[in-house]
């Protein structure tokens, strides 16, 4: 039995970051749009190097990152049948916390018109 699935709304830096000053104006903190991005990009960079580091980067309730070596393996081009070897490399892995699972998979579906969750301003 197939699961239904829809499509998902892509959140990128400009929404989240209009999401975020949007919620701060109702918790009467104000900061402008450009501060917000400032802080998202500056959030972003430091999550990357800190994964550059190799280290782990924890949110509790939320999530967690890292790197992890994946191990060097031996695949096949289709085309001309050879094998190859794909060398080890670093790569970046994210493990969501149980609590976040469980509020996710609880939570109702958003209808599309909700104009509390999908407030843009053009």
């Amino acid at each position: 039995m197939a699961t239904k699935t829809t499509k998902s709304t892509i959140v990128g830096k400009k929404l989240l970051g209009e999401r975020i000053t949007e919620t701060l104006k109702r918790k009467k903190v104000i900061l402008t749009k450009s501060q917000v991005e400032a802080i998202i990009n500056e959030f972003l960079e430091q999550v990357k190097q800190a994964l550059i580091r190799r280290e782990e980067l924890r949110f509790p309730g939320y999530l967690s990152l890292k790197t992890t070596l994946q191990k060097p393996r031996v695949a096949m081009n289709l085309q001309t049948k050879k094998k190859m070897t794909i060398p080890a490399k670093w790569v970046p892995k994210v493990k969501f916390s149980e609590d976040l699972k469980k509020e996710i998979s609880k939570a109702k579906t958003i209808d599309k018109n909700d104009k509390k969750f999908f407030k843009r301003e053009e």
